[in-house]
């Protein structure tokens, strides 16, 4: 791509020969169809491209950021992080440049999608649920990554994704579905219109109950809620770094019907097969039979805990947040939704988490509500729609040993509060959740 290499070439004339650094840029084409009362609203797009400049000198490093509209004098914003570098302090933390052995060329032109293309697929999902209001967006993305540095990397990838995401309301209730994919065809966009819809319209005149500690069906959202909260804070490197993890190697800290992975070079993937600094990423075991297996780790935290490095890095978070898991799947059980509720006595299923807030990581403690589509289940059979619910729940303890009573049996991308496209999970159905409070309190 040419705007990369007039930038490469015009940062590295300009870079002192005693200094190491590290050149990265992200430029994205998003678009995105929004609709509301059934109807489409708004088409936008827009494209940018994002740059980063990394330096390390005497054992300083300073990190500047601009985007390629605002950087009119390469030399100037060279000369600007130099400065920078000066004054910053010594970083004990500083691990290096990967070399170039780790480079990888996975550029590629990708096609974009149309805003007629994202409005059939809204079209598709509004159809599902005609009587109903409707409302959600549909979007498509292109990026292209590229890294260059002064040990030999130059390594570039390009990766696409298409979501859907929307709500069917009623005059009393809601109900809610997403897909995600690599292109826009994937989406299936009618088949998530008709389980917002069948959500909603179940869920209209929802009765309160008393809270406390139920069997729950967890639906695909719910439990990508309490994955990404154990990636982020729990499997995250640096939380273990901080004494924040609770998560501990080589420990059956979870049912053995659980087992978690992170597959970046799968092909039905979403993302980059590269991370932050250029490396190539692989597969990664993270859970296994219940036994935790191993951190997110970057360059940074595999030095300070002497660890191989599992190339988590991720771009615009920086280097000190630590791993981040941007290919969680969650290894599918043999049990269908259908047959979960038949074997459920007394219960819940709770489609959507939200507003959920982590009370102690070190325990996993996280406290969040319910919304749309909540039901209680008795004698295997779904009675009647519920309101909202708080719940405030060790997400440790609801996947621990004999706490998991089974899987789901079909996984999907589902939405998480760290983003789309992270997670790929079946439903799950927990022996025990804790519920505080409810409308009431």
């Amino acid at each position: 791509m040419k705007i990369w290499e007039d930038l490469l070439q015009d940062i590295e004339k300009n870079i002192p020969s005693d200094t190491e650094c590290e050149l990265k840029m992200m430029h994205s084409k998003s678009a995105l169809t929004r609709f509301a009362n059934s109807q489409i609203h708004q088409n936008v797009d827009e494209e940018s491209a994002d740059v980063f400049l990394t330096l390390h000198n005497d054992s300083k490093t300073v990190t500047m950021s601009t985007n390629l509209t605002a950087l009119k004098n390469p030399k100037e914003f060279v000369s600007k992080a130099m400065d920078s570098l000066s004054k910053s302090p010594i970083d004990k933390g500083w691990a290096g440049l990967p070399d170039a052995s780790q480079s990888y060329n996975g550029l590629s032109k990708l096609v974009e999608s149309s805003p007629e293309e994202r409005a059939n697929k809204v079209r598709e999902f509004v159809s599902a649920g005609k009587q109903m209001n409707a409302a959600g967006y549909c979007s498509s993305y292109i990026n292209n990554y590229f890294v260059w540095n002064t040990n030999g990397l130059n390594s570039s990838d390009s990766s696409s994704s298409a979501f859907i995401d929307g709500i069917f309301r009623t005059e009393s209730s809601a109900g809610s579905s997403h897909r995600g994919g690599i292109t826009l065809s994937d989406i299936e966009a009618e088949r998530a219109g008709s389980e917002a819809a069948k959500l909603a319209k179940d869920s209209e005149n929802p009765e309160d109950i008393e809270p406390g500690n139920y069997e729950v069906i967890l639906g695909h959202e719910a439990v990508s809620t309490i994955l990404v909260f154990l990636g982020v804070y729990g499997f995250n490197a640096k939380s273990k770094i901080d004494g924040m993890s609770p998560i501990n190697i080589d420990e059956n800290q979870f049912d053995s019907q659980i087992n978690i992975f992170d597959t970046p070079e799968d092909n039905e993937s979403i993302g980059f097969k590269i991370d932050a600094s250029g490396s190539k990423k692989k597969n990664l075991e993270v859970v296994k039979d219940g036994v935790s297996k191993s951190y997110f780790h970057t360059r940074r935290t595999a030095k300070e805990l002497s660890a191989e490095n599992t190339f988590h890095e991720l771009f615009g978070w920086g280097e000190n947040f630590g791993g981040i898991g941007t290919n969680i799947k969650l290894s599918e059980g043999n049990v269908s939704q259908e047959e979960m509720i038949k074997s459920v006595k007394k219960g819940i299923y709770i489609n959507e988490f939200w507003y959920c807030r982590v009370l102690d990581p070190i325990t996993q403690v996280v406290t969040g509500l319910n919304r749309n589509g909540s039901f209680l289940i008795e004698n295997g059979k779904i009675v009647k729609p519920i309101g909202r619910l708080r719940f405030t729940q060790s997400f440790m303890a609801s996947l621990a040993p004999g706490n998991v009573l089974s899987i789901g049996d079909r996984s999907r991308y589902a939405d998480s509060e760290f983003g789309e496209g992270m997670l790929k999970v079946p439903a799950i159905h927990l022996k025990n959740f804790n519920f505080t409070g409810g409308v009431s309190g």
